[in-house]
């Protein structure tokens, strides 16, 4: 019994460990920076070009290539099947023929492709062809690159053709690149495709919780950026509405100006506090969304339902008794800067090691971002008024933190405004419950909607970018620049240790391992950028200093050797 225990538990460790493989093979990373004017290589174009046709193009009349060759296979349920695992014989399957169609169509044009898909997996040409000349399309429009001709005439005065701002894979209407990035209306903020995905995202969502947990959160905190909610649409909007249980209405112009409660039977859950945080340029762009957003939470809060099935409701009557404050304050939940004022600054504090204590962050997160947007009772608009013990008490009943992920090229190790807003808020939210946030990410980049946590994410970032040959070897192409941005990414790396405590100790040591204690590639490093590997070498001993890692000794040693002995090193490198 206990040997079929054992072998039962070696194959559920092997799937998983499988499962993780597949998930960072398919992981669509930029393998370089962006040259200014250059176009997309051949097999760079060919990954984009996957990712494209794995969505459905109604817009386009172009279906997804994966369903077209699961229906050609008689695969039945396959979008259940997406959901249900991360990879499986049929998935692979599928995906292998999608890769080796779209490999095909790059080296031999649509038809071409279209018949080999006819007769590799029985998919008629005419569905196909559709997809594939939506490709080629595309292909043509990354051929080109108008971004140096466009450069030249912004400078002289002249027209710049307008054009979308958004992810490539998410809106492929953004190309060619080099036009002038336009935003949207903020009255068509969410849009009707937008809300209609969050449904899925805001579910997964709040059934990742519930497995962990075993029952609905309490209050959620979310993260709305202006640029994230332009891409997408509102995603981030509409999710948080879908969360209070409401949805859009459209007045004759088809602006969104008011919200319609969905029925608890219809949502079969609880209505889920949300505390939203926007971003200065969410705040600057998107005040009609504002007003739509604390609408939302004010409409739900007033609603006869019983307190267990109107988690709004119960939060705002809780808050009301044990602060003894009026309906206005205790629903305020849409808080950003002061008008004028932009980001947290927690991200400066961390990369300047400017801190001693990690409340520290979370109460400036707050400071920052602690400036009601709302209505009064008699509508009266209150914009930018300091409420930080409001935003203390709303705060103080979280119990999950969230934000979207919503471009393969910007993930939350390459940038530091992800750990400012969303390791910020956390660590607000742990000071102020004395308890750690469920700390969740989505990852809408692919067919499959991902629910990860923030480890998982910090994980996956690490062994997908930082730690993958892929990655830096494409880096180091662009020599100063690209030494930078290694650095830069352990930089990122550290602030998830500083804000969230979210990175395995063993990141850390092969990070030192790759770049450091490797003398080929160490050597390669200082002739590139000394300076951006001294600043490598000072992050990793801090990480060590502030108890996030705890080495082995003679890592350890190496490390504060290479600090010690830096100038002489340099020296030796430069004379070489």
């Amino acid at each position: 019994m206990r040997s079929k225990l054992n072998c039962i538990e070696r194959d559920a460790c092997v799937m998983r460990l499988s499962e993780k493989l597949i998930e960072i093979e398919q992981r669509l990373i930029p393998t370089g920076l962006h040259i200014f004017g250059r176009a997309a290589e051949l097999q760079e174009k060919a990954d984009l070009l996957r990712m494209v046709a794995s969505f459905d193009r109604p817009e386009q009349g172009a279906p997804a290539l994966p369903s077209l060759v699961a229906d050609g296979l008689g695969i039945d349920c396959y979008v259940e099947l997406l959901q249900e695992a991360a990879t499986s014989e049929t998935i692979e399957l599928v995906d292998g023929i999608v890769a080796e169609a779209v490999q095909r169509f790059c080296e031999d044009g649509a038809e071409a492709a279209a018949f080999w898909l006819n007769s590799k997996a029985g998919v008629d040409c005419e569905k196909s062809i559709p997809t594939f000349s939506m490709l080629t399309r595309i292909a043509e429009e990354l051929d080109s690159n108008d971004e140096l001709e466009s450069l030249m005439r912004a400078l002289r005065g002249e027209y710049i053709t307008p054009g979308p701002g958004a992810d490539i894979v998410q809106n492929p209407l953004v190309l060619p690149t080099g036009r002038n990035t336009h935003a949207v209306n903020p009255y068509s903020v969410p849009s009707q495709a937008a809300f209609s995905r969050a449904k899925v995202t805001a579910d997964a969502l709040l059934c990742r919780y519930m497995e962990e947990h075993g029952r609905y959160p309490r209050a959620l905190a979310l993260v709305l950026w202006g640029l994230d909610n332009i891409k997408t649409q509102g995603e981030g909007v509409a999710q948080a509405l879908w969360l209070l249980g409401v949805r859009p209405v459209r007045d004759a112009l088809n602006r969104a100006t008011e919200v319609e409660v969905i029925p608890l039977a219809e949502l079969q859950r609880p209505r889920i506090d949300v505390v939203i945080t926007v971003s200065g340029i969410f705040r600057d762009l998107f005040a009609p969304t504002m007003t739509l957003l604390d609408k939302a939470v004010r409409r739900v809060a007033t609603l006869d339902e019983p307190l267990e099935l109107n988690y709004v409701r119960r939060n705002i009557s809780e808050s009301m008794k044990e602060k003894a404050s009026g309906f206005d304050d205790a629903a305020t939940r849409v808080f950003s800067n002061a008008p004028g004022n932009y980001g947290t600054n927690v991200n400066f504090m961390v990369m300047d090691s400017q801190w001693e204590t990690e409340e520290t962050l979370g109460d400036l997160f707050v400071t920052r971002k602690c400036f009601a947007y709302t209505r009064d009772s008699s509508g009266r608009t209150v914009e930018g008024r300091e409420a930080r013990h409001l935003m203390d008490d709303a705060l103080s009943r979280v119990e999950a933190t969230y934000q979207n992920l919503d471009s393969f090229e910007v993930g939350i190790t390459d940038v530091d405004h992800y750990f400012e807003y969303l390791g910020g808020i956390s660590k607000a939210v742990e000071t102020r419950t004395k308890s750690r946030p469920a700390i969740y990410l989505c990852d809408s980049l692919s067919p499959q909607t991902k629910i990860r946590s923030l480890e998982e994410t910090v994980r996956l970032e690490s062994r997908s970018k930082t730690l993958n040959p892929k990655w830096y070897e494409g880096m180091l192409k662009h020599g100063f620049r690209g030494v930078a941005e290694i650095e830069n990414h352990v930089a990122n790396t550290f602030g998830w240790s500083a804000t969230a405590d979210a990175v395995d100790p063993w990141i850390y040591t092969e990070i030192s391992k790759t770049f450091l204690l490797d003398p080929i590639m160490f050597k390669r490093l200082l002739e590139l950028n000394p300076h951006s590997v001294r600043s490598l070498t000072n992050r990793l001993l801090e990480a060590h200093n502030r108890g996030y890692w705890n080495p082995d000794e003679e890592v350890l040693e190496k490390l504060r050797e290479i600090d010690a002995n830096f100038e002489e090193e340099t020296e030796d490198v430069v004379r070489i």
